[in-house]
């Protein structure tokens, strides 16, 4: 089989150009899955810091409500974390949504103990004499969640 000399070089060329172009073409849809999936991770770990943010906040004030004021009152804190809590369990590992709840716990049990005084409070707490911060541990449970999330990324 004989090739025309006059055809090598532009059949070479399409040819080229196909291998070039389908090349270019995976590329750029490898490429614009990656930055989707990128997108997709960065906004669940927006998401969860928002909501974990927003139940540490609401946490701490019913922690020193509780710790400073006898009896146990209804305000929008109490609401704002049972909602959390229900947002969480839909996205959150069942480690992070148990945690919660027992922050939640924690926090009840105090309100039943006898109040103190914010002088007093400081002053066990810079003694380490108080219980540990019950919102540490689901600190540190969040931060594993966020960091598991951003690994799936790697």
């Amino acid at each position: 089989m004989n090739i025309d000399p006059a055809l090598l070089s532009p059949v070479s060329a399409l040819v080229g150009a196909l291998i070039g172009g389908g090349t270019s073409l995976i590329a750029a849809i490898y490429t614009q899955r990656s930055q989707d999936r990128l997108q997709r991770v960065a906004a669940e770990v927006a998401k969860r810091e928002t909501v974990y943010a927003d139940f540490v906040f609401h946490a701490s004030n019913l922690l020193l409500r509780a710790y400073t004021r006898d009896g146990i009152e209804l305000t929008g804190d109490e609401q704002h974390l049972v909602g959390l809590i229900n947002r969480m369990r839909f996205f959150a590992s069942p480690n992070v949504v148990a945690t919660a709840e027992a922050v939640v716990s924690t926090i009840v049990e105090i309100s039943l103990k006898p109040s103190i005084e914010l002088r007093q409070l400081a002053t066990e707490a810079l003694a380490k004499r108080l219980d540990p911060d019950p919102l540490l541990e689901f600190s540190l449970v969040g931060r594993a969640d966020l960091d598991n999330v951003r690994r799936t990324v790697m």
